[in-house]
């Protein structure tokens, strides 16, 4: 690798802070809420389904669920198969996919839902609105969603091929 290759523009030192200070701010916000007293009765990943489900009209296949949930899950379909244990979801063949499943919140799920929303809700009042005034959230607001927008027409790091892969 070249001296250029290696060369880290300020720009770029920039965005890495910008990033950094994102993620390290996530993490503390999502830390005080895992550890609020509103989890009794549906976990943090369960109320994020449901809330996906609701959201998305009540059903939705197994693959658009999981695209859908904002927290890391590395098995969706345990997580679904532990709640329709507990009657918060079903789990059924679409007519139009014998291999799919379709994932339905029940009557129960959307009442937890409804009522750990709502505790939610007040949460990240706390959280976030005692710490940014009106102005400060809007301004925030605005940005990240202009973040998250461009993503689309920024071109992936080619990088070449990857080692080690298989085909």
């Amino acid at each position: 690798m070249d001296d250029d290759a290696r060369r880290v523009t300020a720009d770029e030192r920039t965005a890495a802070a910008t990033w950094e200070a994102l993620f390290r701010t996530q993490v503390v916000v999502l830390r005080r809420l895992q550890d609020d007293p509103i989890w009794g009765q549906v976990s943090m990943r369960e109320y994020d389904v449901l809330f996906v489900l609701v959201e998305g009209g009540g059903a939705l296949r197994l693959r658009e669920l999981t695209e859908g949930i904002l927290l890391a899950q590395s098995s969706v379909s345990r997580l679904v198969e532990r709640m329709e244990k507990r009657g918060l979801v079903t789990r059924s063949t679409p007519a139009d996919d014998a291999r799919g499943t379709l994932v339905t919140v029940t009557d129960l799920g959307r009442r937890l839902q409804r009522e750990t929303g709502a505790e939610h809700v007040r949460a990240i009042g706390r959280y976030v609105g005692e710490a940014l005034d009106d102005d400060q959230q809007a301004r925030l607001r605005s940005l990240l969603e202009a973040l998250r927008a461009a993503q689309a027409d920024i071109p992936p790091v080619d990088r070449g091929p990857r080692r080690g892969r298989r085909g």
